[in-house]
């Protein structure tokens, strides 16, 4: 979609100007620029961000402990990269500790999968917790697998009633499945549009195709 935000000036993108940090996790990582159709000025255009991709938010029940071990949930990613995850921890269990989420390929770790990335952050009961990484590849419809672990004291929320359809729960040792049960989770991608795109020529081409 083309924007025009102000007279002469077109950006390419979903977004026509900065947008902040929210509670949602959208992450600003940079910010390419396009020539002005008139002026030839140097434009700023959208941010580069971390966006949701799958999101489960349902968190009625206490799922598990992470004192459990071997929690996690799969899922199908949407778009063709996984920047992040995220979980709802339950209110009461815990403090404040540290949280890893790992993303695994071709089955979990008791079961020959590999683990592609994974990242920390400091999760605080009640509250959802995010993490990030650099970008990686995956194919869309495919499942894969977020392994939650890095503490003994915290708890993750969800639900019961099969909120989610492409994955489930994993739980306690031996990562026993549990088909009807879904964590309260998310993923990110990174909306990261090509920056040959970017180019007042790369624009006007875009705008021929819309």
């Amino acid at each position: 979609m083309l924007v025009m935000v102000s007279a002469g000036v077109f950006v390419f993108g979903a977004y026509a100007a900065i947008q902040p940090a929210t509670s949602e996790g959208q992450t600003i990582l940079t910010m390419p620029v396009v020539q002005d159709a008139e002026s030839s000025a140097l434009v700023s255009t959208p941010p580069l961000a971390n966006q949701i991709d799958q999101n489960q938010p349902s968190a009625t029940t206490y799922m598990a402990a992470f004192a459990q071990t071997d929690l996690a949930q799969s899922f199908q990613q949407t778009n063709t990269n996984i920047s992040g995850a995220g979980i709802a921890l339950h209110p009461g269990v815990g403090s404040s500790d540290n949280v890893t989420i790992q993303l695994w390929a071709d089955g979990l770790p008791n079961a020959s999968g590999t683990m592609l990335t994974e990242a920390s952050a400091t999760g605080t009961a009640g509250q959802w917790v995010d993490v990030y990484w650099t970008p990686v590849a995956v194919v869309p419809g495919t499942t894969y697998y977020l392994v939650f672990t890095g503490n003994s004291t915290l708890g993750i929320d969800g639900d019961l009633n099969n909120p989610y359809p492409y994955g489930c729960v994993y739980a306690n040792p031996g990562f026993s499945q549990f088909a009807s049960y879904d964590y309260a989770f998310r993923t990110y991608y990174d909306d990261d549009t090509s920056l040959e795109r970017y180019t007042w020529a790369g624009v006007k081409a875009s705008f021929n195709q819309e």
